[in-house]
């Protein structure tokens, strides 16, 4: 069980530092460009704006999820990458629909995968929530 739990909190700092790199890399991306931005803050660019924010975000949680996959299939913990990916996509989202376990002895694996997930979606939904905000105050400031 210990190995497992430290495995596991192993995984989810990688995790962590993946996310917060990517974050921190999209945030000064923008701000080099908070002028052309601000600049053209309609709602056609902010829609673009936001599209691109979210699809990085969306990437870096499949980045994560995957590395979560790739230690199950490394363990063969699962009898294909699918069922792994498809594990750990249900586990990082907490939807958890059981029909696919972990072995008894790695079960605490999923649940650390899950408050990972947990945590990482709220970063990225602050991050989005400042994003949003900053378009309306660009937009206010506009008009």
């Amino acid at each position: 069980m210990t190995k497992g739990l430290l495995i596991a909190f192993a995984m989810m700092g990688i995790c962590l530092v993946i996310h917060v790199i990517g974050i921190v890399f999209l945030g000064e991306y923008l701000l080099s460009r908070r002028e052309r931005i601000e600049a053209r803050v309609r709602a056609t660019y902010s829609a673009f704006v936001l599209i691109f924010v979210f699809s990085v975000l969306i990437v870096l949680h499949m980045v994560e999820a995957t590395i979560w996959a790739g230690f199950y299939a490394w363990r063969g913990l699962f009898h294909d990458f699918e069922t792994s990916l498809y594990f750990s996509l249900t586990s990082y989202s907490t939807l958890g629909y059981g029909d696919v376990l972990l072995p008894a002895t790695w079960r605490l694996l999923g649940t650390i995968e899950g408050i990972s997930g947990v945590l990482l979606c709220g970063l990225s939904i602050s991050f989005l929530f400042v994003i949003v905000n900053a378009l309306f105050q660009f937009r206010r400031k506009s008009t």
